[in-house]
This record gives C-alpha cells, sequence and structure tokens, in this order.
C-alpha cells in the first residue's frame, strides 16, 4: 500500500514539474533620469531649442533603456523638456523597433513621437516621413533629423534636428 502510494505521489510530482513555465527574460535596464543635456531644434509647430531636461514629477519621468538593450529587443527613450521659445513641456519618444546595435535607423526602423502633457497635441513618424536616427556606440547618444506629421491632420508639420542624451 505505502508503494503504491509513493508511486503515485511520484507521478503526480513529474507531472507537476513538466508544466512549469519557463523563466521570463527581464526587461532591459531603465538609466535613471540625470542631467540630460539635449540640443535639439524645433521647427514648424513647435519652434525653438532645446537644450534639457525638466525634473521627474509625478508620472512625467524620464527614461533610457541604453547599452544594455539587446539584439531584437526595443531600445527606447523618454524624455521631458521645454524649449526656449516657451516653457511648454513636451514629451518626446524615440523608439527603436528591432535594435540591431548602434548605427542609423529610418522611419520603419523607429518610431519618434512629439506630445503636449496632455495629449492634445501629437507628432510622429509615418513611413512616408524621412527620419534619420543615429545611435552611437554608447547606445546613450546620437542625433536625429525627422519631419514630423500631426496626428490629428496628417500633415508634415513638425521637424526635429539635432543631437540628442540619455546620460546620468
Amino acid at each position: 500500500m505505502l508503494r503504491a502510494a509513493g508511486i503515485v505521489a511520484l507521478i503526480v510530482f513529474t507531472a507537476c514539474t513538466q508544466n512549469t513555465p519557463p523563466p521570463v527574460a527581464s526587461p532591459s535596464p531603465v538609466i535613471p533620469q540625470g542631467n540630460w543635456t539635449q540640443n535639439l531644434t524645433f521647427t514648424g509647430a513647435v519652434a525653438g531649442h532645446m537644450t534639457g531636461i525638466v525634473p521627474d514629477s509625478g508620472d512625467q519621468v524620464s527614461a533610457c533603456t541604453g547599452q544594455k538593450t539587446r539584439t531584437g529587443e526595443q531600445w527606447a527613450d523618454t524624455f521631458y523638456g521645454s524649449t526656449d521659445a516657451n516653457s511648454t513641456v513636451w514629451e518626446i519618444a524615440f523608439v527603436i523597433k528591432n535594435f540591431r546595435g548602434p548605427g542609423t535607423y529610418h522611419s520603419t526602423d523607429s518610431s519618434i513621437v512629439v506630445r503636449s502633457l496632455d495629449k492634445s497635441k501629437v507628432w510622429l513618424n509615418l513611413s512616408r516621413d524621412k527620419v534619420i536616427f543615429t545611435l552611437d556606440a554608447t547606445q546613450q547618444s546620437g542625433t536625429i533629423n525627422a519631419p514630423l506629421t500631426d496626428a490629428n491632420t496628417g500633415k508634415q508639420v513638425l521637424k526635429v534636428t539635432g543631437t540628442w542624451n540619455c546620460r546620468g
């Protein structure tokens, strides 16, 4: 009787352990917001020059996946800043959908978004927009030349050019 109970217990234990899902890879670490200098020029619907980011506040948190992103993963940098033309704070997001390492990415490889904090104004790149986004060897800075389309009107009305940085 004990032998039969032991065999049943062994079968149940084996069946349960074989259904254990494999461990999930953890996401790439995020570089905390710091003194990220920017040298970005906005022309068109938003005008001015952005030289830095604003301090984190509530849901407004700047973050960058940086050099921990591996090939095939998504690399991202989101930050908040204002231009010298006015004090309006803008959210800027750069995303490389299928990261292949440092280098140049175009419209089909990347997503660039500029939006107001209340999300009433949104500009983004479409496949027709001739975006050139570079990521240097540190994966924490580079250049951008991005004509962006108004999400509401479909018209290309904003351009962002210059150098960006997400080093703390």
